[in-house]
């Protein structure tokens, strides 16, 4: 089961850092869809250059071992059939125990390929050989059913500080049901006044739900912060 994870701290749109791609993320050419991401992790807009990146970002956001993203972040040279070739990788995530770890992402179908296949190979025995982390993350696991839908929808709250008045209706919540106990979210929602609250509260981890199903009126939600079971795992 995926549960709703704590991120510390709202992002107020205003650009808190910065940082320069090794290469050029957005160009005015080119057949990919292109965009810049408002991370709350990285307190500033990250760039994209395909939509499955874009997708990717939402999972670091709602990852808690994860406190910093930056896109593009390095060039890399290695060598493969007596060639030495370029890679940049996609993100590298700063994790909470102060580790790098290394992300690529590509479609699942594209994993299937011996060419690609060996081609990552390579890449993560160079990396490796310089103390990187290195993963692949696949479209499958970007795009898990409903999840990805969820967390879409949770985001924009992240971006609202968690106020008083929510912490009291959190308090109040928590009188009335059992916190051991899930409720629906209609429940939650008639104490409270509309949905928008409640949301807001599982989005900033003082709630928590499971993910992989799609967020309805009939949501069960526990109204204890639990830790998310999202885990990068090496695909290679």
């Amino acid at each position: 089961m995926t549960h709703h994870i704590y991120v510390p701290g709202p992002w107020s749109g205003r650009q808190g850092k910065s940082h320069t791609p090794a290469r050029r993320v957005v160009a005015p050419t080119g057949a990919f869809i292109r965009g810049r991401f408002p991370s709350i992790k990285a307190r500033r807009m990250i760039s994209y250059e395909q939509l499955l990146e874009r997708d990717m970002l939402y999972l670091c956001e709602f990852a808690p071992q994860v406190v910093d993203i930056k896109e593009q972040p390095f060039r890399l040279q290695y060598a493969m059939f007596n060639k030495v070739r370029r890679y940049t990788p996609d993100f590298a995530l700063t994790m909470a125990d102060g580790s790098i770890l290394v992300i690529e992402v590509k479609p699942t179908d594209s994993l299937t390929k011996p060419d690609v296949w060996e081609k990552l190979l390579h890449i993560k025995d160079a990396m490796q050989r310089q103390g990187q982390q290195f993963i692949v993350v696949s479209s499958e696991t970007i795009r898990a059913r409903h999840r990805l839908d969820n967390l879409k929808q949770l985001h924009r709250y992240l971006r609202q500080p968690l106020s008083i008045e929510l912490l009291q209706l959190l308090r109040r919540l928590k009188t009335q049901f059992d916190c051991q106990r899930p409720t629906p979210l209609s429940q939650l929602k008639a104490v409270a006044g509309s949905s928008e609250p409640v949301l807001r509260l599982l989005a900033h981890g003082q709630m928590s739900c499971d993910l992989d199903r799609l967020i309805t009126a009939d949501t069960l939600i526990t109204l204890t912060k639990q830790e998310a079971n999202y885990v990068f795992v090496d695909s290679l």
